[in-house]
Parts: C-alpha cells; sequence; structure tokens
C-alpha cells in the first residue's frame, strides 16, 4: 500500500565566488570523467524515436490519468496544479529583465516553470488553454535578443524550459511553431555551450553547482533534438556525459555537499534531470548514477536539517527553511531508499509541484 500510495504522489510532485578546479588538475579530470561518455555515435544509437522522450514518454502521461481518476491523493494534487495553471492563464509572459545588470536567472526559472507546468497539466487534462499558454510564454522568450550566456545558468535553464515545452507539447505545435523553437534552443542554447565544450573551460570543468545545472539544462536541450541535430546533439552529449562527473564525485563519500544546503539542491535537481532525461530518451545513465557518493545524496537533507526545520547554513547557504526538494523522489526510487521519499512527502503534500513523474512509477514501469 505505501509502495503504490508513493508511487502515484510521487509522479506529481516536484515542479520536480564559486571554485573552479585549476586547469592542470581539470585536464586530468576531464580525460578521466571521459571514460563515462561513449562517443557520439554510440550515444545517439539508442534514442528513443518520437516525443515526447524527455522525463517520461506517452505511457507514462497515459499512466498518470489512470492513476488521477483512480487514486484521491492523486486526484487532489492535480486539481492543485490544475489550479496553479489557471492563475497562469492570466498572468503576462515573462520579459528580458536582468535587474542586477548581471542576472536573467529569475526570468529563466519562471519560464521553466510556468512550462513545464502548463505542459504538464495539458498532457492530462486535454484542456488547450494551457498549451495555448504555454507557447506564449515560449514565443515571448524565443524573441528575446538571447539567454544571457554571460551568465550561463540563465542560458541552461531557459534551454531546459524549452526542450520540455518542445517534447512534452510535440504533437500540439504546428511545424511553424515546432521550427521556432527548435531554432531558438540551437541558436540561443546549444550554440553558445558548444565553445565552452570544446575549449574545456568554465563551467564545463568546475565541481560546482554550474557543472550540473549547466551540463543538465543544455542536455535536455540536445536530447530533445537529438534526432534532427544529430552531429551537434551527439557531440554535446558526449561532452557533457564527460563533463558532469568532476562534480557529481564531490557527493562522495557520503552524499554531502560542501556548497551547503541551498546549493545541494540546486546541484541534485538539474543532476537528477539530466540523468533522468538520458534514461527515458536513451535507455541508459552511462554509469553516471553509480558515482560514489551519489546514491547517499538523499540523505544529506536529513543531516543538515535540524529540529526547528531551519539547515545547517554552512558555506553559502542563507537562514530559511528546508522547502522540499523533489528531485529526492527519483533518488529514492532509483537507488531503493524510501525514506529519501519520505522526506519529500511532508512538504509535497501541502504543496505539489510539476514535474516528479519521472521518478517512481514511470521507472517502475519501465
Amino acid at each position: 500500500m505505501f509502495t503504490r500510495f508513493l508511487s502515484a504522489t510521487a509522479l506529481l510532485a516536484i515542479g520536480i565566488g564559486t571554485a573552479l578546479i585549476t586547469p592542470a588538475v581539470a585536464d586530468t579530470a576531464i580525460s578521466a570523467a571521459s571514460d563515462f561518455a561513449p562517443n557520439a555515435k554510440t550515444i545517439l544509437s539508442s534514442l528513443v524515436q518520437g516525443h515526447p522522450r524527455l522525463l517520461a514518454r506517452s505511457g507514462d502521461f497515459s499512466h498518470l490519468r489512470t492513476l488521477a481518476a483512480s487514486e484521491p491523493t492523486v486526484r487532489v494534487w492535480l486539481d492543485k496544479l490544475r489550479g496553479k495553471a489557471e492563475k497562469t492563464l492570466h498572468q503576462e509572459p515573462s520579459k528580458y529583465e536582468i535587474p542586477d545588470g548581471l542576472r536573467l536567472l529569475a526570468t529563466s526559472r519562471r519560464v521553466r516553470d510556468r512550462v513545464q507546468l502548463l505542459s504538464l497539466v495539458f498532457r492530462l487534462t486535454d484542456d488547450r488553454r494551457f498549451a495555448e499558454r504555454a507557447w506564449i510564454e515560449l514565443r515571448a522568450a524565443a524573441e528575446f535578443p538571447d539567454w544571457n550566456p554571460r551568465h550561463f545558468l540563465d542560458t541552461a535553464e531557459m534551454t531546459a524550459a524549452f526542450a520540455i515545452g518542445y517534447d512534452w507539447l510535440y504533437d500540439f505545435w504546428t511545424p511553424e511553431q515546432r521550427t521556432a523553437l527548435h531554432n531558438a534552443i540551437v541558436t540561443k542554447g546549444l550554440n553558445a555551450a558548444l565553445p565552452i565544450y570544446r575549449k574545456g573551460v568554465w563551467w564545463a570543468k568546475a565541481r560546482m553547482n554550474w557543472n550540473q545545472v549547466c551540463n543538465g539544462g543544455i542536455g535536455l536541450g540536445a536530447l530533445a533534438l537529438a534526432d534532427e541535430e544529430s552531429a551537434l546533439c551527439g557531440e554535446i552529449l558526449h561532452d557533457a556525459v564527460a563533463s558532469i562527473p568532476l562534480a557529481m564525485r564531490e557527493f562522495g563519500p557520503d552524499g554531502a555537499w560542501g556548497e551547503g544546503p541551498g546549493y545541494w539542491s540546486y546541484a541534485t535537481e538539474y543532476n537528477v534531470l539530466f540523468l533522468a532525461a538520458l534514461d527515458t530518451a536513451l535507455g541508459s545513465d552511462f554509469g553516471l548514477s553509480k558515482i560514489p557518493g551519489f546514491s547517499e545524496a538523499g540523505g544529506f537533507p536529513v543531516q543538515f536539517t535540524g529540529p526547528t526545520g531551519l539547515p545547517f547554513n554552512y558555506a553559502d547557504a542563507g537562514e530559511h527553511k528546508f522547502e522540499g526538494a523533489p528531485q529526492l523522489f527519483w533518488l529514492a526510487t532509483k537507488f531503493d531508499r524510501p525514506a529519501y521519499a519520505a522526506l519529500e512527502l511532508e512538504h509535497a503534500r501541502t504543496s505539489p509541484k510539476a514535474l516528479d513523474f519521472e521518478s517512481s512509477e514511470c521507472r517502475r514501469r519501465r
């Protein structure tokens, strides 16, 4: 019974001075990390054809609809998500705003949150208003002059937003809309990442959250277009799979994260998104999930959170209560650690988010 309940709730629960290593260390580290990455042709040889393939497939969405019809808890959660989506219908689309002179990040995150919420609710209800509103959001962002690659987190998160919107709503889009989204992902996302991978610099050789967020967001974009831009996407996926172990090894030996609890959440979110999407789109994460320490990462929030709900705010962390990390559901299922999911359920019961169906039941069905 607990397994069934966990499966149902987990599927709807997510919205689911940075130190670079020195060049001399980076060259050795990247060489070792590339052991995880097959060549581009091998990576793409198992690509699932058609859409959706990022984080879930058509059968997974159908299964979610069945759960929402038969499981009261899932039905309640879907109603809450639909309520949030209804409010989004009446909000203005995001604008190109860099209020601090450096970051577009708040806009990128808003676009991603809105697109994955609207896309999910459309897939589960067939209400065209949500897909149409997702297009308004994506069209506005596609017309931005750029996705602010000087602060590459902004570019990565926006690429993730477009990848999910393109993939989940692929059958809804007209050919003209697909072309617009495709071109935006390539010109503003993937092409901006390519020289960083080729030079082996910046976040591509970092051992902190920028690595996971940038590889994760760009990786989702490459997986979304891999059948249409095979040369470009194959090269990027090879480089992303080779790069991300540099940061993932920092979870060793016990799942802790040196940047503090806030960046633990940010790093694991995009780390999990990338691994989950590799699995659904290619059938393998190429051994990345077996990196020592990663299976223990889901226990870290238990260790850093005190009885008041406040975290041990070491490193780059503020004094904020832990508000949940929906990627815990995926980690719970992947590594058979129900305690990870139990922790997240306490937060998800009150405020379900839009993305973590890639974790529990969808994984079991495959």
